[in-house]
């Protein structure tokens, strides 16, 4: 994969993954006292060299939840891909299942201009404008009708609740699944299974999953950098507890490339009772 590439992907699909969010204000789930809401900084690497950042601001509630996406390379990276993305998603959970509402995107890279504007009821598309179009060529993957169905945006698709706030995660079943997944222009699955837990630096469990990247529709069977991520073993989702929630969310994400190692890390992972804070103020 190519580091103009790498760096695309990383803000279109593995810093939504890792909930990189920005300062700007989501849509919030509807008002709850028992709110929770999350800052983060990531830091994004490759090979070790740090190429750039991402911010975090989302908000939490047992019924739902609202989360934005900004990020930018900077550095050295800037000689290679001068890049910039900011996602927004929101949506309900009933019971272990996510059910996204909304899913934004505007991205630019070295002058290239992506956005998508999208929305979903009961896990199938209903809205969408994606922007530029797929032009029409022999080689593109076609979608089957089920596609758009049963499916999660790519900030919903890491998003992973469980039975309660406090409940203990197991490993097995938090990793051991297939996200169905839909960017507005392909699909694709996401594979992951259970590798390990290990202690959390603030004290908590951290879930490690392997994961494999299935492209399914939307996509080119010549383009090789899809056939090097179908085929790439290298790519890990650490899941860590949101604290006050009953959510998981990724901590660390690791994605193999030609280049090196590109990794998304938590810096810093803080959360806000909004409750506890308006009784203390």
């Amino acid at each position: 994969m190519s580091s103009a590439r790498a760096a695309r992907a990383i803000f279109r699909c593995a810093a939504a993954a890792a909930l990189a969010l920005s300062l700007a204000s989501p849509a919030a789930p509807a008002a709850d006292p028992n709110q929770v809401t999350l800052h983060a900084v990531y830091v994004i690497s490759i090979s070790g060299l740090t190429i750039g950042r991402a911010e975090v601001k989302a908000r939490f509630t047992d019924r739902g939840y609202a989360a934005a996406i900004s990020g930018s390379t900077y550095g050295v990276s800037r000689l290679v891909s001068d890049a910039s993305a900011t996602l927004a998603g929101s949506g309900r959970v009933v019971g272990l299942s996510v059910l996204p509402a909304s899913y934004n995107l505007e991205s630019s890279e070295s002058g290239f201009d992506t956005s998508v504007s999208m929305t979903m009821h009961g896990g199938s598309v209903v809205g969408l404008q994606a922007l530029p179009n797929l032009p029409q060529v022999d080689d593109r993957v076609p979608f089957p009708p089920d596609a758009r169905q049963n499916v999660v945006d790519p900030v919903g698709a890491f998003v992973v609740p469980l039975d309660h706030v406090g409940a203990t995660a197991d490993g097995a079943k938090v990793c051991d699944r297939t996200v169905r997944v839909f960017d507005g222009w392909k699909r694709f699955d996401v594979r992951l299974a259970y590798k390990q837990s290990q202690a959390g630096d603030n004290g908590g469990t951290v879930i490690e999953c392997t994961a494999r990247y299935v492209p399914v529709a939307g996509h080119r069977t010549s383009d090789g950098d899809v056939t090097y991520m179908a085929n790439n073993t290298r790519l890990e989702v650490w899941l860590s507890a949101v604290p006050g929630t009953r959510y998981l969310v990724p901590s660390h994400v690791l994605i193999g490339t030609k280049l090196g190692d590109l990794v998304v890390n938590a810096r810093t992972f803080e959360t806000v009772d909004e409750q506890q804070a308006a009784e203390a103020g």
